[in-house]
């Protein structure tokens, strides 16, 4: 037996140093989920970061599975989450979204379930809200949530219906006050995806196959497709204003196809009121979504909801604009605004980047760029020099100095392409101590933009315009100066539409023709340059399309009007009697082929450049 006894002990120790094993990497595991917390099915991704998805802390039995029948749910960041989290929220606002089942039913259960509201809550957890222990007590929850009636999403059916929710962290919190997690509330089984911390977002967006909701701040409701949604709460998440080191936010808008579009004088639109001011959204071949800065309406952090075909509108975001917008300095700024030139008219000043001048660019045609300036000195800074260089008969080609220039005048509005730009500051670099401070902004201008390139061989074309108005002008006037100086952009930039203009233009009568240039001569604040072939095309299609094709002030009665001036008619009577004799009409002839040629290629007409409509 003795001989027996050792083989016999070492099996035994063996055996006990795998049990040993075993029960030090279940203690192990214990340890770990007693320091770390229970973790969730669900897992934590990092929209667009460098960051690994990662799995979420449950605090208590509903969060940890996939499914909520009914009750609370309470998520918890690790601190390693927590701390990613906050260094991607001092660069940009954020967040968090999750995607939600809803489970449907059928006939019966269907009829009993709708019988009454079924509550659904989504929200942050805050420090204040776990005790010592790590436990929220929802008596004593006093945070902002967000939350819809599940009816609102629950159907007659057999599957589950889908929508995303996402939820705002207020802006400027220190790490202290900053959410440790996000609280579930349902009345009605759900099912709970994965949690995403993304770029903040507040509207509604229905284009995908998921509705998608996201809230401010401050919670509130969601879930009815009424087309009213309520922005005051984006006070707490964007900037409100302007400034050196902030750029107020952008909508985005999105609206279902169409194959008919209406006519010129009787377009489709979708209107809208956004705290109070009035929008029409013109309907246009290939245009399904709009942008619309905020710095551009008169309230934009308020109710905005849409009235007359409100059943096109798929999507109404808010967010954050590019950092690249911000000033480079406060009285310059180089990176333009991508607006619908509806809005420039309207703009507060007081939402300006810089003090004296603010730049756009023309959302439906890139490089086109608008500048609203404060007043014509200023303006005349800008582009007197560039006028008489590109157009004034006797000085074209020219860079003239202050001295040469005195008091002579540029023009109220201008307008010169990216081929003139790059030639014009080809030149000036040849003696640059002739250029201002304005026009070497300008030039930065350009080139942040992609009008025109640098190379070692010098400045060259690139895509685009410039185009400019002033504040000085009166109201009736920008109106119609920023349709004829939008017209010479679409000219610079199109071929086809050059053709047209030129078709048009060769086959006007030769009196017509005379008259505009008499008027032009007569004018000295004008002077154009009549043996440039492609000037004088581009002048007489935007003298005909700066105003409408028909009515009081359509464009027969404009040319009447200017036949009755005295000027004029002291400089070439007889023509002025032809125009008065024929009532315009031979202008509105041309002006009917450009405006059909307009609606039906862009959804544009004859003194309308936008789809925007302020009211």
């Amino acid at each position: 037996m003795e001989k027996n006894t050792k083989p016999l002990e070492k099996k035994y120790i063996f055996l006990i140093f795998i049990i040993a094993i075993f029960l030090l990497i279940d203690f192990i595991i214990i340890g770990v989920r007693i320091s770390g917390g229970k973790y969730s099915t669900s897992s934590f991704y990092f929209e667009n970061s460098v960051y690994k998805t990662q799995k979420i802390m449950a605090l208590n039995s509903n969060a940890s599975k996939s499914h909520i029948k009914k009750g609370y749910a309470f998520y918890k960041f690790s601190d390693q989450q927590r701390q990613i989290l906050y260094s991607l929220y001092k660069n940009d606002p954020l967040a968090i979204s999750c995607k939600i089942g809803v489970k449907n039913y059928k006939k019966a259960n269907y009829r009993r379930i709708i019988e009454k509201e079924q509550i659904f809550y989504y929200g942050f957890l805050y420090e204040k809200d776990l005790d010592k222990k790590g436990i929220v007590s929802t008596k004593d929850f006093k945070g902002s949530l967000c939350g819809t009636d599940l009816r609102n999403f629950i159907q007659n059916s057999g599957s589950q219906s889908y929508f995303e929710i996402a939820y705002n962290i207020e802006k400027n919190l220190n790490l202290n006050d900053f959410p440790v997690g996000v609280l579930i509330y349902s009345d009605s089984p759900v099912k709970i995806y994965d949690f995403y911390a993304m770029p903040s977002v507040i509207g509604f967006d229905y284009s995908g196959d998921i509705p998608f909701y996201a809230l401010a701040a401050n919670g509130g409701s969601f879930g009815v497709n009424n087309g009213r949604f309520d922005f005051s709460g984006a006070t707490l998440v964007f900037p409100v204003e302007n400034t050196s080191s902030s750029i107020m936010p952008i909508y985005t808008l999105g609206f279902t196809s169409v194959s008919e579009y209406g006519t010129f004088d009787s377009q489709l639109k979708v209107k809208a009121n956004f705290g109070g001011e009035s929008l029409g959204f013109r309907r246009a071949k290939g245009v399904d979504s709009l942008e619309l800065q905020t710095s551009m309406l008169q309230s934009p952090f308020s109710y905005v909801e849409f009235t007359d075909n409100k059943q096109m509108v798929t999507k109404c975001l808010m967010k954050a604009n590019s950092k690249d917008l911000l000033p480079h300095s406060p009285n310059k700024v180089f990176k333009a605004l991508k607006t619908d030139p509806g809005l420039v008219l309207t703009a507060k000043k007081s939402n300006w980047r810089t003090n004296y001048y603010e730049v756009y660019e023309w959302n439906r045609f890139p490089g086109v760029l608008f500048f609203d300036i404060d007043d014509y000195d200023t303006q005349a800074k800008f582009f007197t020099r560039l006028a008489f260089y590109a157009e004034k008969t006797g000085y074209k080609g020219r860079i003239l100095t202050n001295e040469e220039i005195g008091n002579m005048h540029g023009y109220n509005a201008h307008d010169y392409s990216a081929e003139t730009l790059s030639n014009f500051f080809n030149l000036a670099m040849k003696n640059p101590s002739v250029l201002n401070e304005e026009e070497l902004i300008l030039l930065d201008i350009l080139i942040q933009n992609e009008v025109i390139a640098k190379t070692a061989e010098g400045f060259v074309p690139e895509k685009g315009a410039v185009i400019s108005i002033s504040k000085e002008s009166q109201n009736w006037l920008r109106y119609s100066f920023i349709a004829h100086e939008s017209w010479h952009g679409v000219f610079f930039i199109d071929e086809d539409f050059r053709n047209t203009v030129a078709a048009v233009y060769y086959t006007v009568d030769d009196t017509t023709m005379s008259f505009i240039k008499g008027y032009w001569q007569s004018q000295s604040s004008l002077n154009y340059d009549q043996s440039d072939d492609y000037l004088m095309k581009n002048e007489f299609m935007a003298y005909i399309m700066q105003q409408s094709l028909y009515g009081k002030n359509g464009v027969a009665n404009y040319f009447v009007h200017l036949a009755n001036r005295k000027s004029v008619f002291e400089a070439i009577p007889e023509l002025c009697d032809f125009v008065r004799q024929t009532q315009g009409k031979t202008f509105e002839d041309a002006g009917k082929v450009l405006n059909d040629y307009a609606f039906d290629r862009w959804g544009l007409a004859a003194g309308r450049v936008s789809l925007i409509d302020v009211y």
